[in-house]
């Protein structure tokens, strides 16, 4: 079977109900429009790490569909499929009783739930934006430009197609949509850069080894055993890297984590996570903060760095086991005995 039909030769092509308009019409150049965006939007669901398709806390929440699971950007992909296929079919009679300005109230709810969810953690600004600062934002902001554009036609569009007013407020809601992912990415690359820059500048005159660790957490767990308290205690030196995590026997097992997060969040930041609680709150300078590296970063107290006699970053303690203020003493307790040395 031939995949072209020259239907089309003349410059002329049929919608589903029989009319056939020139393919300079507002409600072709529309569906043109929405599968540029659809191909748009391909590349950025085909350059998504593994990672992110399964993160159900961010704009990738998977959706069940057709018994299998589909990442957001597929499903709005099907959306947009059949919102061009409801416009092919030009003003034939609809004998269902639905209200057109309805047909995608669902999904519409379902994009602004993920545009709330994601100002809640990000500062959003009002102004215009320089796009381009990383890959992943500046793809997000080049179908966002595809889909004004497609507004544009769906609104010219309007006296061939009664779909076109609900297509017209989904489009416009997957504008935001794309949007703020895109400065969600821009946010995420500005923080991880900053982190970067701060490790790839210390001179480490002193590298925390194994032997001093192992001896700093030992400290650490006499102090803890002495208060029946079973803990984890992780250190790692100042890029972030482990170089021991010890648990002590019935340590709850979310500990672990917890106090690798810690001992990360206190080397990447260079202060005690105990000082982060207020600064990750909304207005302050740090809010947003603990929803970027992929849970690596917590404002729970019991994370602290370690300094030479020259104030240079060389490693970080995370304590997880009890209550913040006590796996900050707990991890204090390194940090003197290291001063001592």
């Amino acid at each position: 079977m031939s995949i072209y039909t020259k239907v089309g030769d003349n410059g002329t092509t049929i919608l589903q109900d029989g009319t056939q308009v020139p393919k300079h019409s507002p409600i072709i150049q529309a569906m043109a429009a929405l599968d540029e965006l659809n191909a748009h939007l391909g590349i950025i669901k085909s350059q998504l790490p593994a990672s992110e398709l399964k993160d159900e806390n961010r704009e990738l929440t998977v959706a069940r569909c057709e018994n299998k699971e589909i990442n957001v950007y597929e499903q709005i992909q099907r959306t947009i499929m059949g919102i061009q296929s409801l416009l092919s079919c030009g003003k034939k009679p609809d004998n269902s009783g639905v209200e057109f300005k309805d047909l995608f109230i669902d999904e519409i709810t379902n994009l602004e739930s993920k545009i709330d969810a994601t100002c809640a953690v990000i500062p959003v600004g009002h102004g215009f934006v320089t796009y381009g600062l990383c890959t992943k934002s500046a793809a997000l902001d080049l179908a966002r430009a595809v889909a004004r554009r497609a507004e544009t036609c769906l609104a010219l569009a309007a006296e061939q197609s009664r779909y076109t007013t609900a297509a017209l407020a989904y489009i416009n809601r997957l504008s935001a949509f794309l949007y703020i992912n895109a400065r969600y990415a821009d946010f995420e690359h500005s923080v991880t850069q900053a982190v970067v820059a701060v490790l790839d500048n210390e001179v480490k005159q002193y590298q925390l080894n194994l032997q001093t660790a192992k001896t700093i957490m030992e400290k650490i767990e006499h102090k803890a055993a002495a208060l029946n308290i079973p803990i984890v205690v992780a250190c790692c030196n100042a890029a972030g890297q482990f170089i021991a995590v010890h648990a002590m026997d019935n340590a709850l097992l979310i500990s672990y984590e917890a106090a690798t997060s810690k001992a990360y969040t206190a080397a990447a930041l260079k202060m005690p996570t105990a000082s982060l609680t207020k600064l990750v709150q909304p207005g302050q300078s740090f809010y947003g903060l603990e929803a970027l590296g992929g849970g690596k970063i917590t404002a729970i107290g019991g994370g602290v760095p370690l300094f030479d006699k020259k104030d240079t970053l060389i490693g970080a303690i995370g304590v997880s086991g009890s209550t913040a203020e006590t796996d900050h003493d707990l991890a204090m307790e390194g940090v003197k005995y290291f001063a001592k040395k």
